[in-house]
């Protein structure tokens, strides 16, 4: 799992963090913040699909020019906060299997990377990674730091071997990819470096994006293929996988029949030429209805309902707009399934959200992991603050509805109105909010 997420100079955040639950819902106004987050969570992405730095933030395309990876917005000339040559990410992990021996707890991994040189590109210049008591290796081991050489490589200490050693070893790696990819795929690197990387690469190997486009999902898919595409892409193929296991089919169908107005009886899906399919949805009264007639919202549903059912094709799941094309009176029905899925098959959900209504169905813990994301109006710096870490905000929710706070900017001016350079009247009015504002 990854438990915990800190900018430093990246993008419009100066200095943040946030902490990721099972399920974690991010609000905030447009242009506040919540895509460079997204940013970064893409970037570590990229480092746990083995790219360089340059690519990750660039772009990567395979043979005959076919795009493989897209690279983050603005790429390496908007990647760090103005003024700022440099940016670094930390996090922390959870390894996926925490049972047995030879393995880990949480991991706190960290890297810092330089994009002021422009002739050579974008390279690592500090990478860690650490348990809760002392660092596996570092490249600036506070208690015995190698000396960096050349700003092609990037020097790295290792955690001693026995008491009797002196210094921990050294390894040399290249400064154009992040060193824990590099650790994780050499098998002269040592065991512990190489067992450490290799669970921290596969958790960030799993986190998924899922911006989902209708008329991607109308297309017919390739038979076989199992992996729900970021866009929504293979929709039919994945279903029709799903639909081979009877539990899962019937699990489907009921989240069907609960957010959407269709009485689906069942699944069926035809092939085109042997190797295309399209799934069709039968109804009680004899409706048969194909991806390509379906409308937005129920499409938009299956997609959501087939990632979260299939977690092989993902252990972290960042949704924009999660809410979109869902009726209001069905999104406590979405966030059910959300938290079923998370339950059940050990995943994690992070939700983007601009609906009002889709707060009013936040149990108590939903609530403790909901975030605010802010611009702050005089340094235009991105700032994360934890919902029920706002000023009298427990208070206030008493006699508020949290969505109704939301609609009505309340959250920001709690924000805004509280810092310590605002005015002292101005943050009265701001934690007892008027009837008929809020």
């Amino acid at each position: 799992m990854l438990n915990r997420l800190k900018l430093e100079n990246f993008k419009s955040f100066r200095d943040a963090a946030v902490d990721f639950g099972p399920l974690t819902v991010l609000v905030g106004t447009n242009a506040s913040g919540k895509s460079n987050l997204k940013d970064a969570l893409r970037f570590l992405h990229g480092v746990g699909l083995g790219y360089q730095v340059s690519e990750i933030l660039g772009g990567k395309s395979g043979p005959s020019a076919v795009r493989e990876w897209r690279g983050i917005r603005g790429g390496v000339g908007e990647i760090a906060i103005s003024g700022e040559s440099q940016f670094t990410i930390r996090c922390e992990v959870a390894p996926f299997r925490s049972k047995g021996p030879n393995t880990f707890g949480r991991l706190l991994y960290a890297i810092t990377v330089d994009v002021s040189d422009r002739r050579f590109g974008p390279r690592v210049i500090k990478e860690s990674l650490k348990t809760l008591s002392s660092y596996i290796w570092d490249s600036h081991a506070p208690d015995d730091p190698p000396e960096q050489k050349s700003q092609h490589q990037l020097r790295i200490r290792h955690r001693r071997g026995g008491n009797h050693r002196k210094h921990g070893a050294v390894s040399e790696c290249l400064s154009l990819m992040p060193a824990v990819t590099q650790f994780a795929s050499d098998p002269e690197a040592p065991a512990t470096a190489r067992r450490a990387s290799g669970a921290v690469v596969e958790v960030l190997r799993g986190i998924r994006f899922l911006d989902l486009d209708p008329d991607a999902m109308r297309e017919p898919s390739q038979v076989g293929q199992t992996v729900l595409g970021d866009r929504g892409e293979n929709l039919s193929a994945v279903l029709n996988a799903i639909c081979a296991d009877e539990n899962l089919k019937a699990a489907l169908l009921s989240w069907v029949r609960a957010l959407t107005p269709l009485d689906a009886t069942d699944f069926e899906f035809e092939t085109a030429f042997s190797d295309r399919v399209m799934v069709y949805l039968l109804e009680s009264g004899g409706g048969r209805i194909s991806a390509q007639s379906a409308s937005d919202g129920t499409l938009r549903f299956l997609a959501v309902a087939a990632a979260l059912l299939t977690p092989d094709s993902g252990r972290f799941f960042f949704f924009d707009e999660l809410d979109n094309g869902i009726h209001p009176t069905r999104l406590h029905l979405l966030l059910q399934l959300a938290k079923q899925a998370c339950r059940q098959n050990g995943i994690q959900v992070v939700g983007s959200t601009h609906n009002p209504a889709m707060l009013t169905f936040l149990d108590a813990d939903e609530l403790e992991r909901a975030r605010l994301i802010v611009r702050n109006e005089q340094t235009r710096e991105s700032e994360i603050y934890r919902i029920l870490d706002l000023p009298d905000i427990k208070r206030v929710l008493e006699r508020k509805d949290l969505g109704r706070l939301h609609a009505s900017g309340w959250l920001e001016s709690a924000v805004y109105f509280n810092r310590p350079d605002e005015n002292p009247a101005e943050t009265e009015s701001a934690e007892s909010p008027d009837e008929d504002a809020s």
